[in-house]
């Protein structure tokens, strides 16, 4: 797994359901999964660090460097994350 990944979603585990982790899980969703849509505009609402972060995700996701397997397990973390927070 990309160490930007790893950062991300031990962003997400750690900060629990906040505006900031919904952005975060929906930029690397819509990243790995070509039928879902986010903006990325909405990065700019982010803490400096998170933006760093998303940008490298980002940058690994468009040359390359995250074969399918990891985007399968980026998409089912994603996944989960977002079901468990419709309980929320």
């Amino acid at each position: 797994m990309p160490d930007s990944a790893t950062a991300l979603m031990n962003y997400v585990d750690g900060a629990g359901w906040t505006e900031h982790a919904e952005v975060v899980v929906q930029i690397m969703m819509s990243s790995v999964h070509p039928d879902i849509e986010s903006s990325i505009a909405t990065v700019a609402c982010l803490p400096n660090h998170l933006r760093t972060n998303v940008a490298h995700f980002l940058t690994e996701i468009l040359t390359g460097a995250v074969d399918n397997e990891q985007r399968h397990a980026i998409f089912s973390w994603t996944q989960c994350w977002a079901l468990a927070s419709l309980d929320q």
